[in-house]
């Protein structure tokens, strides 16, 4: 092997001498190992070639691959094949080869036949490695060429951007678009002194001063430039040095940004807009990079928790720790399913730990921006506001709530309340223990709820007091199975905001059954004075000059009046409650000369200004001579009648 290394070593550095490609690198990257390998073989260590490696290092140095073969101790196949085949030829082979090499021993080493030879095989290998060179070096101008071509289509179809390659004259070498105006002629007629001086928006003089300090400073320069027109250019030069540092040629690019710039502009007003609106109602902005874990935010993140400024970075570890006990677990549940894609937004009410160590309730409330290559989430955006305030009022509203309904509940009487369409909304225990039954009435209408009928009571107070919006009043005997109890309904209109429209009624039922009896027992009138008061129509005494001597409480309630008290004290004779004088003279007339008169129709005039239909029977008292001392006025309301019969035309 060391016989092998030492004749390689030999004849790779007597072609190394006179050509470049024979060093130990290079020899040995061309057989395909490497050169720490073949400077072990040529120092005669044991680094064994197979026999491709062999031959092609014999191809390399002009060699014949037998003759490495036999240096390295190995036989190829060809030569075994032929000392098998013949294997006395071969003897004899190697002792001719004795001899001769005996006989030429006495010969100089530096022969003319040797010298010959020796020039032939280094000419012959000079020649192959000029040839190798030479057609290395066209298909790297091939390359090259290729290459050209494709940064020439590059640079051809740029749009926006115009290159242009200057002299150190500033003369067009080169360009990728027309150019009107001569950059030698821009420059000589401005001058380049004033491409040292920038206007008031940063703009160059000219559009090639950064070509004029790129050729003075041989770096890159960058600068902006406004045309005439109005456009806005990016501009970038750069130098083109010899070996010596010399400036020989200038790469100058234009890009036009104009509408990148309005855009921008667009953009930043937008934002301001946004920042404004965001800001007005206290609200923040957070930016989660889910990565890295890292949460960007607005000043007014932490401002709403009692911080000045960025006091610490914020990261989603830290978020967790601020969170409240109680909300940490279904906050981190809730931004891991966004994550994970289970739903459009992160929209979640949590409390937050302030710098002071009390809590704050926040209303979050973000969406998924961004995904990985994977598809993985990245990026969540969201807003951040204070809703403390809110979350206070709720609280009150709840306190105030449980107060109401503690208070309702220990009211020994029945109150509810109605909807329009008699759709109970409320009823206080009290309303349910009586009537209800133990079950729950809301979402029911009132006489399905509380009597079992398919339709509203007759004598309803609740009814009237939505179709007239004033307060009602009846009293009621209601028979069960086993008793019969006197109820007392009292109907009060819920008005709008406006209170123009009823939006409801709130009824209170009050069983005076114990009352009616107490009283009944002390006083035997008593009960028929009961009886007139609870009459379902209106009823009144007056005497012989029209004034009031007695009503009942449906009297005053159908001229608009709570009580009968407070009616007599406002309307002293039956004469002012006719809306028209006429009705009142004819009724007198039939008063004069009849005993009873039924189905007297006249508008009556009520306290709030309306006329509503009435009629009325009347039953007339006379003295010992026939004349009359007063009469019984029975009233009932036929408004609803009155308004099928007439015609819209006829209703005055």
């Amino acid at each position: 092997m060391s016989s092998l290394g030492s004749y390689i070593k030999e004849r790779r550095e007597a072609l190394s001498a006179k050509h470049s490609g024979y060093s130990i690198r290079s020899v040995a990257k061309r057989i395909g190992i490497h050169h720490s390998y073949l400077s072990k073989l040529e120092r005669g260590e044991n680094a064994p070639l197979t026999e491709e490696r062999i031959h092609a290092l014999a191809r390399l140095l002009g060699e014949d691959p037998e003759v490495l073969m036999a240096l390295a101790g190995k036989l190829s196949e060809r030569t075994t094949a032929i000392i098998r085949s013949d294997p006395a030829a071969f003897q004899e082979s190697l002792a001719s080869l004795q001899s001769r090499m005996a006989g030429q021993a006495g010969l100089p080493s530096d022969s003319p036949t040797q010298r010959l030879a020796q020039r032939k095989n280094e000419l012959e290998e000079l020649t192959r490695l000029l040839r190798d060179e030479i057609r290395q070096r066209q298909v790297l101008e091939g390359q090259l060429r290729e290459q050209q071509k494709v940064q020439s289509t590059i640079l051809q179809n740029l749009r926006d951007v115009s290159v242009v390659l200057l002299d150190t004259q500033f003369r067009i070498v080169w360009s990728n678009t027309p150019v009107t105006d001569s950059p030698s002629s821009l420059m000589h007629q401005l001058g380049a002194g004033n491409c040292g001086q920038l206007g008031p928006d940063g703009s160059e003089a000219n559009p090639y001063c950064t070509a004029w300090r790129a050729l003075k400073t041989r770096t890159i320069q960058n600068g902006a430039y406004r045309s005439i027109d109005g456009r806005h250019w990016l501009l970038r030069s750069a130098p083109v040095l010899a070996a010596d540092g010399t400036v020989t040629q200038i790469v100058h690019l234009q890009f036009e940004v104009t509408e990148l710039l309005q855009a921008r502009q667009a953009l930043e007003a937008s934002e301001e807009r946004w920042k404004f609106a965001l800001e007005g109602s206290r609200g923040a902005v957070w930016d989660y990079d889910i990565p890295t874990g890292r949460v960007q935010h607005s000043p007014m993140w932490m401002a709403q928790l009692g911080y000045a400024g960025h006091e610490f970075e914020l990261t989603i570890d830290q978020w967790e720790r601020m969170l409240h006990p109680d909300n940490r677990g279904p906050a981190m549940d809730t931004l891991a399913a966004h994550v994970r894609g289970e739903t459009e937004f992160f929209d979640f009410e949590y409390r937050l730990l302030c710098k002071d160590g009390s809590y704050k309730w926040i209303h979050s409330r973000g969406k998924l921006m961004e995904k990985g290559a994977t598809g993985a989430a990245t990026r969540i955006t969201g807003t951040h506001h204070d809703m403390s305030q809110r979350k206070a009022i709720e609280e009150q509203i709840l306190a105030n709530e449980a107060f109401l309904e503690t208070l309702l509940g220990s009211i020994e009487e029945g109150i509810s309340v109605l909807a329009p369409d008699m759709t109970v909304r409320y009823a206080n225990p009290t309303m349910v223990r009586w009537y209800a039954e133990g079950f729950n009435p809301v979402g029911k209408k009132c006489h399905q709820a509380f009597h079992q009928l398919g339709e509203c009571c007759a004598r309803c107070p609740a009814v009237r007091s939505l179709r007239t919006g004033r307060n009602e009043f009846e009293v009621l005997e209601v028979t069960s199975s086993t008793s019969v109890r006197s109820i007392e309904f009292s109907a009060y209109p819920i008005r709008d905001m406006s209170g123009d429209d009823v939006t409801g009624v709130i009824v209170f039922v009050r069983d005076i059954t114990a009352k009616r009896q107490s009283r009944t027992a002390q006083d035997p009138d008593a009960q028929l004075l009961d009886m007139y008061e609870a009459a379902p129509i209106g009823m009144c005494t007056v005497d012989a000059a029209g004034r009031f001597v007695r009503m009942n409480a449906r009297y005053a309630r159908l001229h608009g009046y709570a009580s009968a008290r407070q009616m007599m004290r406002s309307v002293h004779s039956e004469s002012e409650a006719f809306a028209s004088p006429s009705d009142w003279a004819a009724l007198q007339e039939q008063i004069l000369i009849r005993e009873e008169i039924t189905g007297f129709e006249c508008r009556i005039r009520c306290k709030d200004g309306t006329t509503p239909w009435t009629s009325r029977s009347i039953r007339v008292t006379r003295g010992d001579r026939g004349g009359v001392r007063g009469w019984d006025v029975f009233l009932e309301d036929i408004q609803s009648r009155k308004s099928r019969e007439l015609a819209p035309g006829d209703m005055r």
